[in-house]
């Protein structure tokens, strides 16, 4: 399962642009669902609030970082690919190779997907 787990993220790291949109996306999401999350907590939810402060403080270690790699040299730090966005562009990538060649394996590939929440 390893092995087979560490192929599926190298295919992801070597396509690029799907993972580029996919992680843009996800942003996209992230800040609907903190904006989602600060409107309930303004409206009395105790758990959206620490929810909320959850996000925002994993957002402002993943800025320090970000600086932190800048200050150190090298121009722009390179894009950090969230794991599972990147697991997920992968299997999907395997599910559409599987269905183009027209393979018998290919509803595995939905089942992995399933699996790891990509739906």
């Amino acid at each position: 399962m390893e092995t087979k787990l560490l192929f599926i993220v190298g295919l992801a790291l070597a396509v690029s642009a799907p993972l580029a949109r996919a992680q843009e996306e996800w942003q996209g999401e992230r800040r609907e669902r903190m904006e989602r999350l600060r409107e309930a907590c303004e409206n009395g939810d105790d758990r959206a609030c620490e929810h909320l402060r959850h996000l925002r403080h994993e957002e402002r270690e993943e800025r320090e970082q970000r600086e932190y790699q800048g200050e150190r040299g090298g121009g722009a730090p390179p894009p950090v690919a969230d794991p599972k966005v990147a697991l997920c562009a992968a299997i999907e990538n395997n599910y559409n190779n599987c269905l183009k060649h027209q393979h018998d394996g290919c509803p595995t590939w939905v089942v992995e997907l399933k699996t790891n929440h990509c739906f």
